[in-house]
C-alpha cells in the first residue's frame, strides 16, 4: 500500500475518526468508528446463537483532552479504555437452553463468570452484562475467547470483534437489516 498515509483525526467518548490520504491517487478519505465491537456464532447450529459485544468507554473531558493533546501532554493512560462486555444469547429453538458461562479471555484481561447459569428461553433473546475489560483506546478490533458449557459440553469460542463503523451500524442494525452473524436477518419471536 505504497503512497498511503493514515492519521488519527480524533477520538472522543469511544468514537474514533481516522483519515487517510493516498499519495498515488491524491484522494483522501475518512472513516468514523463507533464505540461498539461485536461478533457472533452458533453455540448449537441453527438453534442457539451467541454474540459478544464490547462497548468502548473512554472517559475524558473534551476541552481538557483537546488542550492536553495540542500541548503534546497526553500520557500512557490515554491509550487505554474500558470495554463493557455483554454476552447475548439468541434462541431460535422451541425449547430453552441453559448455558453455563465459564470465563472470557481478552488481550487486556480475563472475566471469571464462576459458572454463572443463564437460560436462553424458547424463541427469545437474552442479554447478560458480564463485566469490564481493558481495551486499546485506538483499536479497531478486540480478540476474545469465550468459554461456556452448553448441552453438557464445554465450548471454547474464539472471536475477533470488529469495531463497527457508523456506516456498518446503519447497514447491519437498522430495522429489518440482516445482522452480520450466521443467522443474518432471522429474528426471535420476542
Amino acid at each position: 500500500m505504497a503512497g498511503l498515509l493514515f492519521g488519527l483525526l480524533g477520538c472522543n467518548y469511544g468514537t474514533m475518526t481516522v483519515g487517510s490520504y493516498d499519495g498515488t491517487t491524491g484522494k483522501t478519505s475518512t472513516k468514523v468508528y463507533s464505540k461498539y465491537y461485536d461478533n457472533g456464532t452458533w453455540l448449537i447450529k441453527d438453534k442457539l446463537g451467541v454474540v459478544v459485544l464490547v462497548d468502548h468507554e473512554k472517559k475524558n473531558i473534551p476541552v481538557a483532552h483537546g488542550v492536553a493533546q495540542s500541548l503534546g501532554a497526553l500520557g500512557p493512560g490515554d491509550s487505554v479504555a474500558s470495554g463493557k462486555v455483554t454476552v447475548d444469547l439468541w434462541n431460535f429453538d422451541s425449547v430453552s437452553h441453559p448455558v453455563k458461562f465459564k470465563r472470557l479471555l481478552a488481550s487486556g484481561g480475563e472475566l471469571d463468570f464462576q459458572n454463572q447459569l443463564v437460560t436462553a428461553d424458547p424463541h427469545a433473546y437474552t442479554e447478560t452484562p458480564v463485566g469490564v475489560i481493558p481495551i486499546s483506546n485506538y483499536g479497531t478490533s478486540v480478540h476474545v475467547v469465550l468459554e461456556v458449557e452448553v448441552a453438557g459440553k464445554p465450548r471454547r469460542i474464539e472471536l475477533d470483534l470488529p469495531r463497527r463503523t457508523q456506516q456498518q451500524l446503519d447497514q447491519y442494525f437498522s430495522k429489518g437489516a440482516a445482522r452480520p452473524y450466521p443467522w443474518g436477518a432471522r429474528t426471535v419471536s420476542q
